[in-house]
């Protein structure tokens, strides 16, 4: 076939989309079904074709012919899966303007008539560093009527002493039955509000998250509402790959894109924290379930059986810790890993009665059950055929691949990127995907088989979530990009090849070559960068005032940023008043909304534009009224210091910076 002829139709698709999805409206419903049409439309074409040429010729007596129908079965499971999450994303809905409606009637009402939250904060061995900016945050909230309870698992006298001094309520438990969601139950056993709001003891609300949120229990069958989780400090992901200031973290693509189509289609779930619940929900289906170490899911799963909904909010209105090391991170997924596939197994679940066909679709944990060991297998499929000549297709040639296959691989990986915008790139997710993977897959073995034999584990938090090691899984990842690598080279030599037919060889090296990419990033995620700073800076744009010891003269300064360890200042500094500012000098500061603060200067310097830079160390270090007062300021009153999204090129340069070990760590 003519050369032109063989790449016309992939070229066809790149052109389509590159020019197409630009102008198409997300927002709109037809725009996203024409997308869906699009995809099934490739499908269709692609699977007689697949069928009949590649499938059926394989001859079933040979470990060869058994292969080929195997990696049929999985590729067609992936194909399904593809049009389910394009479906899902075919409705999408922003609840905001319901928010805005519902607050006006709230706050018609006399203060008396509203709703009273409790606030339950369960914690189990959180230091106090990670605890008092939940609990100092949880009390600032802005609503008349609300409790705030913290539920202590770990019976720590400290924790009771500091609740007391704050004026929050505690709670203790004799034994720690059912771990979280016993604990939130004995919380429940204890308190009477009409409405539970849980934060997990690493988030803190924003001041108006309760008046966003408690409106929506007007109607009578919303059970729960689930708010996105947003986060002040850089994942592993995001700081291994120095990608920090590039790369948003890595549950954005969730609750930014998926959680509001999740939504529209009725079958979104709780997520465990930043939520608001509904107590006569909770007491219809006996409190939170405990059957699972996921109870979240579950809870909305009975709420759904009894006619309540969980509704989303997609506004940030809460900031939280998250996974600080590898260890806290892969701790975190090897638990939801778990729970997930042990709602397999409860009659609670996603396969027991009363539930629709769509709604055990879409709740189906089908990443844990299938995308955890299909990414594996799809990284092993180039070194089988290397090296040991195991073809994935049965007489397939490489032009054939490039007209029949590859435009539906590509036209997958565009209806996502559209779906999700640039939270979404093919090498780049998958890089943390197969290192995530590859620790699951043993946790997917053992809770398929036994899916209640493994012991509950916390997330490692704060001081004590630990640098954690990813030694075993660096050497696994390193070895397999040597035998992608080296089986592709290998194989060139027509002396000493082991494939059979080198028809397929130059789509085995495409395939090779972007397996050995991903590899790459997976293996640098391994090793773990340094956190270079103690406190979380934020962006901030204040107004305040500087004065020197022995220089009595206030200086107009503005603080662009800001931790609870200090600030970074500028202002246009006359020469003159220089030397009342240099480094080491005792300042003290005042700022609208802050109490005065004392410190050091650690830092003075002059841009090329005039303006003078300040670093200013607090010291004394805070405390008490002063510290509670700069938690407030950072953490409950919405700024934002996330990171956006960059364009696919200034990604990849910090990727490959990275690789080749050029370049500071950033963000």
């Amino acid at each position: 076939m003519n050369l032109w002829v063989q790449f016309a139709p992939l070229a066809l698709i790149i052109g389509v989309m590159m020019l197409v999805s630009p102008i198409l409206p997300r927002d709109r419903l037809w725009a996203r079904w024409l997308v869906v049409i699009f995809l099934i439309a490739l499908i269709a074409r692609y699977l007689p074709w697949r069928i009949t040429e590649t499938v059926l010729p394989a001859d079933l007596s040979t470990a060869q012919g058994w292969w080929i129908v195997f990696l049929f079965a999985i590729e067609i499971v992936f194909l399904c899966d593809m049009l389910r999450q394009s479906l899902i994303h075919c409705k999408i809905v922003n609840r905001s303007a319901e928010a805005d409606a519902a607050l006006q009637r709230l706050q018609a009402r006399p203060v008396e008539a509203w709703p009273i939250v409790d606030v339950f904060i369960p914690s189990y061995n959180e230091p106090l560093d990670v605890l008092e900016r939940s609990i100092v945050g949880a009390l600032a909230l802005d609503y008349p009527k609300l409790k705030v309870w913290v539920l202590d698992d770990g019976k720590r006298d400290w924790l009771r002493e500091f609740c007391e001094k704050k004026g929050a309520n505690y709670i203790i438990r004799k034994d720690g039955t059912h771990a979280k969601a016993g604990n939130v139950n004995n919380g429940l056993s204890q308190s009477n509000g009409d409405l539970v709001c849980i934060f997990d003891a690493d988030f803190v609300p924003y001041r108006n998250f309760l008046k966003r949120v408690v409106g929506f229990f007007e109607e009578s069958d919303i059970g729960i509402v689930q708010t996105p989780q947003h986060f002040f400090n850089k994942d592993p992901m995001q700081r291994n790959l120095w990608i920090a200031d590039r790369w948003p973290d890595e549950q954005r693509l969730f609750f930014d894109h998926i959680a509001p189509s999740l939504d529209a289609w009725d079958s979104m779930f709780c997520c465990g924290s930043c939520m608001v619940m509904r107590r006569k929900a909770l007491d219809e289906i006996g409190g939170v379930p405990t059957a699972s170490i996921t109870e979240d899911i579950l809870t909305s799963l009975e709420m759904l059986r009894k006619g309540y909904r969980t509704r989303y909010l997609n506004e940030k209105l809460s900031i939280g810790l998250a996974a600080e090391s590898l260890l806290a991170f892969h701790t975190q997924r090897e638990r939801w890993c778990q729970g997930g596939i042990q709602t397999l197994f409860l009659k609670a679940g996603p396969l027991g009665p009363g539930l629709s066909v769509w709604q055990r679709i879409l709740l189906f944990p089908i990443y844990w059950v299938f995308h955890i060991p299909a990414r594996l297998l799809v990284i092993m499929i180039p070194i089988f055929y290397f090296w040991f000549g195991l073809q994935p297709l049965e007489n397939a040639r490489s032009w054939e691949i490039f007209y029949w296959q590859l435009p539906v691989l590509i036209g997958g990986w565009g209806t996502a990127m559209w779906h999700n915008g640039r939270q979404a790139y093919p090498v780049v997710n998958e890089g943390p995907a197969v290192l995530v993977s590859l620790r699951l897959f043993p946790i997917v073995v053992s809770s398929l088989i036994r899916p209640f034999g493994r012991p509950f584990k916390v997330t490692p938090k704060g001081s004590q979530s630990g640098a954690g090691s990813s030694f075993t899984e660096a050497i696994i990842l390193g070895v397999l990009f040597l035998l992608t690598v080296g089986g592709f080279f290998f194989n060139i030599d027509t002396d000493i090849r082991i494939i059979d037919n080198a028809n397929f060889l130059l789509v085995g090296g495409l395939w090779a070559s972007i397996n050995a990419l991903t590899l790459l990033v997976a293996l640098l995620i391994c090793f773990e960068s340094p956190v270079q700073r103690q406190q979380e800076r934020f962006p901030v744009s204040l107004t305040a005032k500087i004065k020197a010891d022995e220089h009595p003269e206030p200086l107009d300064v503005m603080i662009t940023d800001m931790s609870l360890g200090g600030v970074r200042l500028e202002t246009r500094l006359p020469d003159a008043k220089a030397a009342a500012f240099g480094k080491n000098r005792k300042i003290e500061l005042h700022a609208e909304d802050l109490p005065p603060l004392t410190g050091i200067l650690a830092r003075s310097f002059e841009r090329d534009d005039g303006v003078h830079v300040f670093t200013l160390d607090f010291e004394p270090e805070p405390q008490d009224a002063e510290r509670d007062a700069l938690i407030r300021a950072l953490y409950t009153s919405g700024i934002d210091n996330a990171t956006k999204p960059a364009h696919s090129l200034e990604l990849w340069g910090a990727i490959f910076r990275r690789i080749f070990g050029r370049g500071p760590v950033r963000g």
